[in-house]
Order: C-alpha cells, then sequence, then structure tokens
C-alpha cells in the first residue's frame, strides 16, 4: 500500500490507474467498484456469505493450517480482517455525524477520490503490489475458528448498520484519516471502498490457503 502523498505523482497515477481500470471493466471476474450505498452493502453481504462458506468447507484443521512457513492462515486471514475493522468503527461513529445532508439523489452514484480510486484498486484480488502488514495489524489468534467467523459476521453487521447511518448524508465530501497510516486521506465513502477491497483481499487469501492445503493432502494421480 502507498504509504506518503506524492502530489507530483498523482497525474500520471491517476492515469495509469484508468487505463489498468478500463482493462479490468472488459474482465468480467473482476469485482466493479461500487458507486451506491446499495451496490456497497451487497458487496458487503457477499463478503460475508463467501466467509461461512469457506469456513463451513474448511473446517477447523484446514482453517487453523498455514500452507507455507511464514503465509498466513485461513483464520489468520479472518483475524486480521476483524482488527482492520476495529481500527474504522470509532472513526466512522465520530465522522459521519459530520457529513452534512447530500444534495444529489438518495441512491445517486458517490464521487470517489484519488486514494479511494488508488487504494481500492490496489487491493482488489489478484493483488497488485504486496506490502508488509504493520505490527498493530499483524493477527494473534485467540480463539476457535468458529469463533473468529462470528466475530467477523458480527463486524459485517457493524458495517452495514453504519453504511446506514451514511444515507442521506454527502459521505463523499467529508475525509478522514487512514487508520493505517495518517498522512493519507481519504473521504468516507472511499474508506468503506477500501475496506470492501482489502476484505476481498484477505479473504481470496484465505480461500487459496485452505486449496493449497487440500492439494497437498490429495495429490494428483
Amino acid at each position: 500500500m502507498a504509504q506518503i502523498h506524492n502530489p507530483a505523482t498523482d497525474t500520471r497515477v491517476a492515469r495509469s490507474l484508468d487505463k489498468a481500470q478500463a482493462q479490468s471493466h472488459r474482465n468480467p471476474k473482476t469485482i466493479q467498484r461500487a458507486r451506491t450505498l446499495d451496490e456497497l452493502e451487497a458487496q458487503f453481504t457477499a463478503i460475508e456469505t463467501r466467509a461461512k462458506a469457506l469456513v463451513a468447507s474448511a473446517g477447523a484443521e484446514l482453517s487453523n493450517t498455514s500452507p507455507t512457513a511464514g503465509s498466513w492462515s485461513a483464520i489468520e486471514c479472518l483475524q486480521h480482517l476483524n482488527i482492520s475493522a476495529d481500527a474504522y468503527f470509532p472513526i466512522w461513529q465520530q465522522i459521519i455525524a459530520n457529513a452534512g445532508p447530500r444534495k444529489a439523489g438518495m441512491n445517486a452514484p458517490y464521487r470517489t477520490d484519488f486514494w479511494g480510486r488508488l487504494l481500492s484498486w490496489i487491493l482488489e484480488p489478484p493483488p497488485r503490489i504486496r506490502s508488509k502488514t504493520p505490527v498493530p495489524f499483524e493477527p494473534i489468534v485467540r480463539g476457535t475458528i468458529e469463533s473468529v467467523l462470528s466475530g467477523f459476521l458480527e463486524r459485517q453487521q457493524r458495517i452495514v448498520a453504519a453504511l446506514d447511518r451514511c444515507r442521506g448524508r454527502a459521505i463523499d465530501q467529508v475525509r478522514m484519516a487512514s487508520p493505517a497510516d495518517p498522512r493519507i486521506r481519504y473521504s468516507i465513502w472511499s474508506s468503506f471502498l477500501i475496506v470492501a477491497a482489502h476484505q476481498r483481499r484477505h479473504l481470496s487469501q484465505a480461500e487459496q490457503a485452505v486449496l493449497t492445503l487440500r492439494n497437498v493432502k490429495q495429490p494428483s494421480a
């Protein structure tokens, strides 16, 4: 993830991003960036469904096992997402209330700013840029896969509740600091896009970890 804002590179990066996104729109497997609160809520619901299906299929053994040394297990991926969500909740609690009424229609598309476009594109799987996870966001698993999943699902409901508080508010006009790097600032709207892309990234990582383990346990003939 980019760490330092450099205005001199904004235009160049934005042009590259536009080109890459135009190419991705032609790929039906690519998740399209949400434009409305309804679309975004549907994405978080889909992520919740994927997480439940993954754990139900993998079971405790595969969920708790790392496929290779130094890589994360499925439970660690989910725990990382729980930690990451917890960093956003107090910010949303305070800043959503600061957003004034929205002049556009209730479900009109929101404007995504530079950092929202860039970070959501970088985070969307397959990963385009890999970066070291900041220490406060590294997963420390306590409890079973069932308890970690339960915590994840509870946080998904809190995210959807935060989205509901955004309805009728100009959340694309109010900026906030990134919990991972306060030097980076983006709109409330962009923060939700970034969280959704980040969740899909690590859920995909968890699914790949389980698939790798299955292939090891059941090698092809």
